[in-house]
């Protein structure tokens, strides 16, 4: 019998597609199952039982860490990065400095149709279009062997992605180059792509065009009043939140994650990353200053490389070092804990493969009347002053975490 790679259970399947990239034969590829993840098929006629797919497998051969964490909080002093990115603008600032060595960057964004992939820029005006985070899972086909050619070069790289995408990456190179910079975000899950192909047919027949942007948690509102922002061909701009936008209802209420996400490998402080990011949504709790609603970022930087690019990078940001338990403390709950799934979870994504999103919700949680009011006074919320009561009453909804 032939040894290659068999999902027998979705958990420990995170879709980082290290074994598709390894395979000498090009036996490997990533079909969708039926709720829209990406899991490697074995073409028996082409596969040579080399066990390629199994040995580089991060989840089955996780690799060691060493900890030498040291914690920041930053922002990027340009208003402009900092308003159109997720948190405090750390990944631009970074994506810039190795723009400037003449390096590459890859990060997650759109193709023409929409689909989230992991894209390749080379020069300043690509980053608009990877900066912010992408709630899906993204497509990354064979691009591991793309990093791998740039690094060849003795190009300066950056890759961006979620840890798993990282630890994928690292066991496909085996030993990790000088010229790689990694830096991964601390991640709740993620959606499956055909959620999102759902979500962005439901947009396109509710507004009657096609899409053609979309950022998640912008700031239409504030930091701290996550909007999902979409851009349309005729122009039109639709904003909504978790509480009334279906697929960021779906995301925040853990019914939309990856069944690998439940029981995620790679939590922890010590990550085999050079940075890590994540939100400060605690910036006045951490530092003691007043919290000015426009977006700080959680770093921690766990290599003597990522060390030596912060210090060149400093003079950009606004920045303080702060106690890394503090910050995960505060901040990152979700550095070291899986999301626990919805109750109707797998219930949501079969209503899913037959129904629009919205209906999808509609069956497992209704949008409220009292979600639909408070979203359309957001505005005169914002305006006054009063959306911080609200934020405080939405903290009392938030996800459970298991150990």
């Amino acid at each position: 019998l032939l040894s290659m790679i068999k999902i027998k259970e979705k958990e420990k399947c995170c879709g980082c597609t290290a074994c598709l990239n390894v395979c000498p034969k090009g036996a490997i590829s990533m079909l969708p199952d039926e709720e829209g993840f990406p899991y490697p098929l074995v073409d028996k006629e082409k596969c040579v039982g080399c066990d390629l797919c199994n040995k580089i497998c991060p989840i089955i051969h996780p690799k060691t860490k060493e900890e030498k964490t040291q914690g920041y909080v930053i922002r990027n002093k340009n208003a402009n990065i900092l308003f159109e990115s997720t948190s405090g603008g750390a990944f631009t600032a970074f994506a810039e400095y190795v723009l400037h060595q003449q390096g590459v960057v890859y990060g997650a964004g759109y193709d023409k149709d929409m689909c989230v992939i992991c894209k390749r820029a080379t020069e300043s005006k690509h980053l608009s279009e990877i900066r912010g985070s992408k709630f899906v899972q993204s497509n990354l086909g064979s691009v591991f062997r793309e990093v791998q050619a740039d690094l060849h070069k003795n190009l300066l790289v950056l890759y961006t992605g979620t840890p798993c995408q990282i630890a994928g990456l690292l066991s496909y190179l085996g030993e990790k180059p000088g010229n790689l910079l990694c830096m991964d975000f601390v991640c709740r899950g993620v959606p499956s792509p055909g959620l999102w192909e759902n979500y962005v047919a439901y947009m396109q027949k509710r507004y009657g065009a096609r899409m053609v942007g979309a950022r998640f948690k912008h700031k239409t509102y504030g930091y701290h009043t996550s909007t999902m922002k979409v851009d349309f061909e005729n122009g039109k701009t639709y904003f909504g939140s978790g509480r009334i936008d279906p697929y960021m209802k779906a995301f925040v209420r853990e019914m939309s994650s990856r069944p690998s996400c439940a029981h995620c490998s790679f939590k922890g402080i010590a990550r085999p990353s050079d940075i890590t990011m994540f939100d400060c949504y605690e910036y006045s709790r951490v530092t003691g200053k007043i919290d000015d609603d426009k977006g700080w970022s959680s770093l921690l930087i766990h290599s003597d490389l990522g060390e030596s690019v912060f210090e060149e990078i400093k003079d950009s940001l606004l920045w303080s070092k702060e106690d890394v338990e503090t910050l995960v403390g505060n901040n990152g709950v979700m550095v070291k804990n899986s999301a626990k799934p919805h109750a109707r979870r797998d219930e949501f994504y079969r209503l899913a493969a037959t129904l629009s999103i919205d209906k999808a919700m509609g069956k497992i949680e209704p949008i409220a009347g009292t979600d639909i009011a408070i979203e359309k006074s957001k505005g005169f919320l914002y305006r006054t002053g009063l959306i911080k009561v609200v934020r405080k009453m939405r903290k009392k909804n938030q996800v459970q975490i298991v150990e």
